[in-house]
């Protein structure tokens, strides 16, 4: 929608999982990381953002789920912008167009997620991608212009202006102009569900920020699980999501998920960001999988799980966690009703998950 000097966009965009895992930064301000990760968005926990590019002299606002963003303290917000702008005004000035004056413009920025926000879900990549895709729509930016403004934002939200297995390539450059997301894969693997089980949608203790700072200034594991494990990961993740192999897959990501949260306790002070109902989760997954392995347990910096499945062993996989864990009951119904199947339960347990999501994954992001 244009008019009145005012252009507007709303995109609907999901979070994503990352299959190996992204820690530590290169470059703080560019937000360049370490290592490449790879990923897939979940479908069903978006942010759906309108953001409003207005002609004039104003203040920048960003509003989420109803309450205003103190932008002050959250200066990413502002370095989005001004990159948006300069990217206007460089294209300006490559078509040579000839402006006697330089017009200014400020943003808006109104979001509505559904997931909690700070809690490890990666809700800030969500966020940041939508802004990234809307801009693009607004500028006509390229797809490189655009990851690069999600990039600089929230780092892992490049990954989820696509759809299917994402690669973040970390490049090595010093401008970070190497520094992008790509599509890994011709076709999306549509049979792939991701149940998401939240046991503590708190904010962390340990931002993921300061978490890779201290990671990086004090873990002796770190270089080698940059330089050795990362790459054959990368490629072994490739090779299992294009050939179908469930079983491949699934191992990597629950070896990267454990080699990640070793990274975190070898740093100075330890980060510990699972906790009792992360670990009985994970005996959970070890159980489900004795006679053939069907579930992959993953956790970013939080201690809520992701369980990789395909769409087939959501109920049974259900059905096996309710044994330990107590989940809503409304939760639960829903899931009943999207797959046509009726769950016992929850029975009592002292693990409590408060939100169970089941979602496909790979959608990747959508235009309103």
């Amino acid at each position: 929608m244009s008019g009145a000097g005012v252009s507007e966009v709303t995109v609907r965009v999901p979070m994503n999982i990352a299959l190996v895992k992204y820690w530590g930064k290169r470059d703080e301000q560019l937000i360049l990381p370490l290592n490449d990760s790879i990923s897939l968005t979940v479908d069903k926990l978006t942010a759906e953002t309108t953001v409003r590019m207005i002609q004039g002299v104003g203040e920048n606002t960003v509003e989420i789920n109803g309450r205003r963003v103190e932008l002050s303290s959250n200066k990413r917000y502002q370095t989005v912008f001004d990159e948006a702008l300069r990217l206007q005004r460089k294209r300006k000035e490559d078509s040579n167009q000839n402006e006697t004056e330089c017009i200014s413009h400020h943003f808006e920025v109104i979001s509505k997620t559904n997931f909690p926000v700070a809690a490890g879900l990666a809700s800030s990549a969500a966020g940041f991608a939508a802004i990234g895709r809307a801009i693009q729509k607004i500028l006509n930016l390229n797809d490189t212009q655009a990851n690069r403004l999600a990039r600089i934002g929230s780092g892992s939200a490049c990954r989820s202006m696509f759809g299917g297995l994402v690669h973040w390539k970390k490049g090595e450059k010093e401008d970070g102009s190497d520094c992008v997301a790509v599509r890994a894969d011709s076709e999306n693997w549509k049979d792939l569900y991701c149940i998401i089980l939240v046991f503590d949608d708190e904010r962390k203790k340990v931002g993921s920020s300061e978490g890779m700072r201290r990671t990086r200034e004090t873990s002796t594991l770190l270089k080698h699980r940059i330089e050795s494990v990362v790459p054959e990961r990368i490629e072994q993740v490739k090779k299992a999501y294009e050939s179908r192999n469930f079983q491949d897959l699934a191992r990597v990501i629950m070896a990267d998920s454990n080699q990640f949260h070793a990274v975190c306790l070898d740093s100075v002070p330890p980060i510990r960001y699972l906790n009792e109902s992360s670990w009985r989760l994970i005996e959970v997954v070890e159980k489900f999988n004795q006679q053939e392995v069907k579930a992959a347990y993953t956790f970013d910096a939080g201690p809520n799980a992701c369980v990789i499945v395909q769409k087939d062993d959501v109920p049974a996989f259900i059905k096996a966690a309710l044994q330990d864990i107590s989940i809503p009951s409304e939760d639960l119904k829903s899931v009943e009703e999207d797959l046509n199947v009726s769950f016992e339960g929850p029975l009592n347990s002292s693990i409590l998950c408060s939100k169970l999501i089941v979602s496909p994954m790979g959608g990747g992001p959508a235009d309103s």
